[in-house]
């Protein structure tokens, strides 16, 4: 307490205003209690803002997609998560992709984007694969199959061989062209929920519905990408390396179109906590026909 002197010469006591030492240690457990209990609430949020991020950028990506479908009549491939040129890596004799895809991201510089779009709300590169026999000339162009064909589809090279449609199509004789069930047999990949019994897509008769291509961003976790520096995060970090996120891993290889464990991909509700029941990844996975419809390049009729 202060002791000033008025103007009459009189002595005023004056109360103090700063808080004492109690006071102040009271305020701060406070604000610790309340610190402690909002953290998570505002880090779900943040990160469930870092979801939706990401989902718009996989929307950007899948747009851009259609464009170059609808213009090269085939999928890009993957560029090499490594490198920076955000161009797709060359394809073999057989048109192919040439690695077997190992290390792919979108090819941003391919189909018009920047490196910014292709990075999830995490700064991670979005992984991206194509199904096999996909990225050869024409092999999206469904211009020259017909719904009411009967022929089967003619094979160009690969191993296995991949269908394409009939130029030589007419309307006078159907067992020209080629039916849109025959040229979707067997194409695009399968995916699988988290326990991999079931097919969610499959492009094997009566399906149809393989993937034609997988865009996956690795979520928060961030297991199985590469960074926006080109670095591969081969460890979880937060949190723990999930199983079923590892057979969507941007180091998985595609040698064939074939489904092996290698390339039938997983989608599985987000989840986090053990190896086991871990899953923050997010996918799109149009299939064969969606792809075709949406560049407008679908069966017609002759």
């Amino acid at each position: 307490m202060n002791t000033i002197v008025n103007r009459h010469g009189r002595s005023i006591k004056q109360q103090g205003a700063g808080f004492t030492l109690v006071e102040l240690a009271i305020a701060i457990t406070i604000i610790g209690l309340l610190f402690v209990l909002f953290l998570p609430v505002s880090s779900t949020l943040l990160n469930n803002k870092k979801r939706e991020l990401s989902r718009q950028k996989l929307n950007i990506i899948e747009t851009a997609m259609a464009n170059y479908v609808a213009i090269n009549k085939r999928l890009p491939c993957p560029a090499d998560g490594t490198l920076s040129t955000g161009l797709e890596v060359s394809r073999n004799a057989s048109q192919d992709c040439t690695g077997s895809q190992v290390n792919g991201v979108v090819p941003w510089v391919t189909i018009g984007l920047t490196k910014a779009d292709i990075e999830d709300g995490w700064h991670h590169r979005i992984t991206y694969r194509a199904g096999f026999g996909l990225t050869r000339d024409n092999a999206l162009d469904m211009s020259w199959c017909d719904p009411a064909g009967t022929k089967s589809v003619d094979m160009d090279a690969g191993t296995p061989p991949v269908g394409i449609c009939s130029p030589s199509c007419v309307g006078i004789n159907m067992a020209t062209c080629t039916s849109t069930q025959n040229y979707l047999a067997s194409k695009g990949f399968d995916i699988r929920d988290g326990t991999g019994t079931t097919l969610i897509m499959s492009g094997t008769p009566p399906a149809y519905t393989g993937a034609a291509y997988v865009l996956i961003s690795h979520g928060d976790n961030g297991y199985g990408a590469f960074s926006s520096e080109g670095t591969y995060i081969a460890t979880a970090a937060p949190g723990v390396n999930g199983i079923i996120e590892a057979f969507n891993l941007a180091t998985v290889s595609v040698a064939s179109g074939v489904p092996t464990t290698a390339n039938t991909f997983r989608d599985a509700d987000f989840s986090e906590g053990t190896a086991a029941t871990q899953f923050d990844d997010i996918l799109i996975r149009p299939s064969v026909f969606s792809v075709i419809q949406r560049a407008q390049i679908g069966p017609r009729s002759h």
